[in-house]
């Protein structure tokens, strides 16, 4: 879905490990905010079909909530979370179905 340009490195993204659409320089690329509302969880993770479904470490920050921008190219996109080993959706964007029986958050993201 997403097209890379070999050519440069993009805005530092290269540390994240997501070659697919982020750290390749991707020009149409956006910076878009995951946010989760988790005071009890160790880890939270981002999952999603823009990363081909690699998990990408979400910050602790303030008052329990895990945060983190990612570069993203335009395009529809399913998502998840995956808080201290399990799967979560957020509270506000909308569902999808998965076709396994479960959902998942949609992520749209403009030109």
């Amino acid at each position: 879905m997403a097209a890379t340009n070999r050519g440069r490195r993009g805005r530092g993204w290269v540390s994240i490990g997501i070659l697919a659409v982020f750290g390749l320089g991707c020009a149409a690329a956006h910076e878009v905010p995951f946010r989760l509302y988790a005071p009890a969880a160790r880890k939270v993770l981002v999952c999603g079909s823009f990363a081909h479904w690699r998990c990408v470490a979400l910050h602790r920050g303030r008052h329990g909530v895990f945060r983190r921008r990612l570069a993203v190219a335009p395009g529809l996109y399913e998502y998840g979370f995956r808080v201290d080993g399990h799967w979560r959706l957020g509270r506000h964007a909308p569902r999808v179905r998965d076709g396994l029986g479960g959902h998942n958050d949609l992520l749209v993201v403009g030109r």
